[in-house]
């Protein structure tokens, strides 16, 4: 027979009692090892922590500072850019201004050319004079020299 067929004695049953005692000390030992691997880790984890909340709350008034220079660029602008607005809205023609000038336009233009065609017609009346009047001018002196020129005494 086997001597694992046969039942317990009570030396094996010390012999357990003693291994589990042993195991009962080996995951005591374990659990104060684990216990300091946690400490240590929950140190460094909260170092870690506070490293990174320094580099969050620098990084957040970098930030702050980079807005607030950037807002105040741009309210900058913002004013120029009104100020810039106001002197187009008050030097800019409006439509009916645009329109009322090429009204006067139109008209110098219309006056232009009548002017043109009255001077074109006096012109040409001149004309008419200058040639009535070289005429004339030939018929006298057609006849001047056709009559006789009495004689001195």
């Amino acid at each position: 027979m086997n001597k694992k067929d046969l039942p317990a004695t009570k030396e094996d049953i010390s012999g357990v009692k003693a291994d589990i005692a042993g195991m009962k000390g080996d995951i005591a030992r374990l659990d104060v090892k684990i216990d300091e691997r946690f400490g240590t880790l929950d140190t460094k984890i909260a170092a870690v922590d506070n490293r990174l909340d320094a580099k969050i709350d620098a990084m957040g008034v970098r930030l702050d500072a980079k807005i607030d220079s950037t807002s105040k660029t741009l309210a900058l602008e913002i004013i120029r850019l009104q100020t810039g607005l106001q002197e187009v809205r008050e030097t800019m023609s409006t439509k009916d201004d645009i329109e009322r000038i090429l009204r006067h336009i139109d008209g110098f233009a219309a006056q232009a050319i009548h002017y043109a065609r009255a001077d074109a017609t006096r012109g040409q009346a001149l004309i008419k004079v200058e040639v009535m009047a070289d005429d004339h001018e030939r018929r006298i002196l057609a006849l001047e020299s056709a009559r006789p020129r009495p004689q001195a005494p």
